[in-house]
């Protein structure tokens, strides 16, 4: 039975803030196509504004999906997305040396971005079905697995900033769904590890200091690794062994701290192999652009002057130079919030940051209410891939934190990630209006 006309129960304050905020995007593209010498548009913003239709068409058909179906077909939504990933990665058109796309002449797609939809949809329904369990740390490896997959699928092409975004997801996820912190702690500790040891190295290496500390240049030989990890592997199992017999807490804390170590040290070598030295670089730069001013650290610095010139009210609509004299690079896509802050200052800015919070917290919102435990997880999954895409990437251009070329959602032009994010929007209008649903 429906409580009241079905139309009637649209979250029309979700939908009314992702409007305002692909209209901001939309004209933001449009400015950031605009050649103010020859007063001529490069025609981006037409496009974007085919794939905002796309995306509202898509978002008003899942909004009538009934959610939990996903939850019964995810196991192939995600094997699907999964089997197109592998064959974007290996015969997928090349764009800036990156195999992401499938192109279809007219247009192209990029199905990692489909993919985290997919893995939110299977992780929720998995973590459903073993939430009793999840108490338990080697319950946590098949999630992982689930997660570690696509990231190592899209770190082939190479992505490294959507490959990135998976992992926050995984433990928001888990720890929604009743993992125990501490063992998400120990995971968190293990990735530190990983991507910590190989920016060290990169970064030595940059400035000469390599061959003048014996502790640090311990670490650049991967074979000496792979042995301290066995150690320390084995260690652990010796650990877990005598607290398994003995229950004392010495052994369990023993068993944890070397088991951590060690995969630290094993995937900080496969790190140090899989990632290109421009992905380690950019990793180093956000910290110092003066690094590399005029590579790697070249978008940061040039961020930073677009923003900072902008000042309150910023230059006008049209009238930022950073952006209309072609210093800002990417500017409709992963830099396009400084195009907004240059054009319309901290003022613009803040309007759109505090649109933002809006969305996000209508997203947790309709988290919480949600009537069972999958929609629940859902919703939690897409607000977790809201949340890190728009941290990240203004994140990004104010030079807090690396340049990993994340867009920002809703804004940023791009169909893909566009039409994933309005689906997502569907999904989360279709578990609100549920709750009228006996």
């Amino acid at each position: 039975m429906i409580k009241k006309d079905f139309l009637g129960n649209f979250d029309f304050i979700l939908i009314g803030v992702v409007g305002l905020i692909v209209l901001i995007g939309c004209l933001m593209i449009y400015s950031g196509g605009f050649d103010s010498i020859n007063k001529i548009n490069s025609g981006l913003f037409k496009k974007q504004v085919l794939w905002i239709l796309v995306g509202f068409l898509a978002m008003f058909l899942v909004s009538f999906l009934n959610y939990q179906l996903l939850g019964t077909y995810s196991l192939y939504i995600y094997g699907s997305l999964l089997i197109i990933l592998l064959f974007t990665t290996v015969f997928g058109q090349p764009i800036r040396n990156t195999r992401a796309w499938i192109n279809f002449g007219v247009f192209s797609i990029q199905p990692s971005e489909f993919m985290k939809l997919g893995l939110v949809i299977f992780m929720a329904r998995v973590l459903e079905l073993r939430e009793r369990d999840l108490r338990n740390f080697r319950e946590l490896l098949i999630p992982s697995i689930l997660t570690f997959i696509p990231i190592v699928i899209i770190l082939r092409q190479p992505d490294f900033g959507t490959a990135f975004i998976f992992i926050p997801i995984l433990f928001v996820m888990l720890y929604l769904a009743g993992a125990d912190v501490l063992h998400l702690l120990s995971i968190i500790s293990i990735a530190v590890i990983a991507l910590v040891v190989p920016m060290v190295l990169t970064y030595r290496e940059w400035i000469g200091a390599r061959g003048s500390n014996l502790v640090l240049d311990f670490f650049n030989d991967p074979t000496l690794l792979f042995i301290v990890s066995g150690i320390l592997l084995i260690v652990s199992f010796f650990s877990y062994l005598g607290y398994f017999l003995l229950i004392k807490n010495i052994f369990r804390r023993i068993y944890i701290s070397s088991l951590v170590l060690s995969l630290g040290l094993f995937f900080s070598v496969v790190i140090q192999n899989l990632f290109k030295e421009y992905q380690k670089k950019r990793i180093l730069v956000f910290l110092n652009p003066k690094l590399d001013p005029y590579g790697s650290g070249y978008n940061i610095i040039q961020s930073k002057i677009a923003i900072g010139s902008g000042g309150f009210l910023g230059k006008g609509f049209l009238e930022g130079t950073q952006a209309q004299l072609g210093f800002l690079p990417e500017k409709t896509s992963d830099f396009i919030f400084s195009v907004l802050a240059e054009e319309w200052g901290f003022l613009g800015g803040m309007v759109m940051i505090v649109l933002f919070l809006i969305l996000l917290f209508r997203c947790i919102q309709i988290s919480l209410e949600a009537k069972d435990k999958f929609g629940a997880l859902v919703a939690s999954g897409i607000t977790a891939i809201f949340f890190f895409h728009i941290v990240v990437n203004i994140g990004m251009v104010i030079g807090i934190m690396p340049v990993t070329g994340l867009p920002l959602c809703f804004v940023s032009y791009g169909g893909s990630n566009l039409i994933v994010s309005m689906i997502g929007i569907g999904i989360l209008n279709n578990i609100q209006m549920k709750k009228f649903i006996n």
